[in-house]
């Protein structure tokens, strides 16, 4: 395997410095390495990748963060504004800008 992206020598550098970490050796040690790399990232995709149950959740408290800065902002604004309006109007008023 030609490994035309070796070019840079601080990568090749950290390659040869965790090839020697790992014990590796021989003509092969860089691909090995990539190899080990790899295996460890793909493990952990899998790991981090959220289930259903913590995406929901995670949209249930954005969600419900959302209401309650609604409650919280209501006084900014009698009108039936959406809320983006009204945050927008109130941040205007108290920087002086013009609508």
């Amino acid at each position: 395997m030609t490994m035309h992206f070796m070019r840079r020598p601080d990568i090749d550098s950290r390659f040869e410095q965790l090839a020697d970490r790992l014990g590796l050796t021989g003509s092969e040690r860089k691909t090995e390495t990539i190899e080990r790399a790899l295996a460890l990232l793909e493990e952990r995709v899998v790991h981090d990748r959220p289930g259903r149950a913590t995406i929901e959740a995670t949209l249930d408290r954005y969600i419900d963060s959302g209401v309650r800065l609604r409650e919280r902002v209501a006084h900014l604004d009698d009108n039936d504004r959406p809320l983006s309006a009204s945050l927008q109007r109130a941040l205007y008023d108290d920087l002086g800008l013009p609508e």
